[in-house]
């Protein structure tokens, strides 16, 4: 481990380390005295950071940053479990933009949430139950802010119905007819 130093306050301001024995630093952590502020990470030595960790005012751990094609470009960001449940957030065309949320409850995926037409906020809900996907709900009008068509599936994963609300009402009847087509992405 290499700590460095603020040269003026002595305060202790990173400390760099080589974690898997190959003679180069691979790990930085910037520190505040004696509390980790964030931390940055190569985890595959190929010279860029491609793991960053982001600590609250008590040096708790609040997310983990990864780079999905160890390129340098943070793209997906893990929250820790509270209350058994965490998150994982998105930037799937890797802008930092966050399009797409999944929540984890128990380590098994229970929900996810998308951003399919890059305005900021979720049009597209999916609802799983042990493991498999049981609704797809769609704001059609990218406006509500909640679902005005789902798609009901069975245990097995087989498509049962299809549900619309009309009025925007929050309540669901079945549909004969087929859903909008999904937006064309950005």
């Amino acid at each position: 481990m290499v700590p460095s130093y603020d040269e003026f306050t002595s305060r202790l301001v990173q400390i760099s380390a080589d974690l898997n024995g190959d003679r180069r630093l691979d790990q930085w952590t910037y520190m505040d005295g004696n509390r980790p502020l964030r931390g940055e990470a190569d985890t595959d030595g190929d010279g860029r950071v491609d793991r960053w960790e982001y600590f609250d005012s008590r040096a708790a751990l609040t997310q983990i940053g990864t780079s999905s094609l160890n390129d340098g470009v943070e793209d997906t960001w893990t929250s820790p479990a509270v209350n058994g449940e965490s998150q994982i957030r998105r930037s799937r065309h890797r802008d930092r933009a966050i399009d797409r949320w999944e929540i984890f409850r128990g380590g098994v995926l229970v929900r996810s949430e998308e951003d399919t037409n890059a305005d900021g906020r979720p049009d597209k809900w999916d609802i799983f139950q042990d493991g498999v996907l049981r609704e797809v709900e769609f704001d059609t009008t990218f406006t509500r802010g909640r679902a005005d068509w789902r798609l009901v599936y069975g245990a097995r994963g087989q498509l049962m119905a299809t549900e619309h609300d009309e009025d925007g009402d929050g309540r669901f009847e079945r549909s004969t007819a087929a859903p909008p087509a999904a937006p064309e992405k950005r």
